[in-house]
């Protein structure tokens, strides 16, 4: 459930003259609204005093949206660090307990080119929040659900497929958590990768740009069912390398 879905509920709760709620709307349109007292806030205190909605009406509206929009949280998450490394590493950790932080004593040659390993095999993890490209609001007022009509954009940048055999894509929705699996060589080979990201660079890192309208084209990549670690095997097997 989107804001504007939000917005919509708590309208159809309302069991007063349509003439009051207008007027409602009206006000609460020419307010100027300031976190945490945001215009949803005023419209349901000014609908409650009328007596057009009740306090249980209030409470199930407000239990089904945080029902339907677990990863609120995520989109409030604004050091990049915080949300590339510490939520997105963590995540996929979760998913897959054989997965180890890449470091000097799985991989003697490491250098920090890339972020976990497994069995050999190493990974680097790149996250990115779906948000409406047209909104100008905080991440956690912009979020979009999975199946929103309308436009956005995740990108997935600083990629270096020489320095890694599997790219881990997450992709956080306010309502559902993707993750796209794919060997180097897939990412590399994309004809959505775009080279020379930073200026200066010498064609080593790159980017991709996924977009409400490309967004197709990863669904073979995407993660099915809970087995990440043979979903990366798989990956790795797709550049004709076996790992045991």
């Amino acid at each position: 459930m989107e804001l504007s879905e939000l917005k919509d509920k708590i309208c159809d709760a309302f069991d007063g003259d349509c003439a009051e709620l207008n007027r409602i709307l009206r006000i609460v349109e020419a307010d100027e609204s300031i976190f945490p007292f945001n215009e949803y806030e005023h419209l349901i205190c000014n609908l409650i005093e009328v007596g057009g909605i009740t306090f249980n009406n209030y409470m199930e509206i407000r239990t089904e949206y945080i029902s339907e929009n677990p990863n609120l949280w995520i989109f409030e998450i604004s050091a990049p660090r915080g949300f590339g490394e510490k939520f997105a590493q963590t995540y996929v950790q979760g998913k897959c307990s054989a997965l180890k932080k890449a470091s000097k004593k799985v991989d003697p040659d490491f250098s920090g080119e890339y972020d976990l390993w497994l069995d050999g095999i190493k990974i680097e993890v790149k996250a990115s929040r779906a948000v409406d490209s047209n909104s100008d609001e905080p991440l956690y007022i912009k979020a979009l659900a999975r199946d929103t009509q309308k436009k956005f954009l995740m990108n997935f940048q600083q990629l270096k497929p020489q320095c890694c055999d599997v790219f881990i894509w997450v992709a956080v929705f306010r309502d559902e958590i993707v993750i796209w699996i794919m060997n180097s060589d897939e990412v590399a080979n994309n004809p959505l990768y775009s080279k020379g990201q930073h200026r200066g660079n010498r064609g080593n890192e790159g980017q991709l740009h996924i977009k409400h309208d490309n967004i197709h084209v990863l669904k073979k990549f995407e993660l099915e069912g809970d087995d990440l670690g043979q979903a990366i095997k798989d990956a790795v097997s797709r550049r004709g390398v076996k790992f045991t």
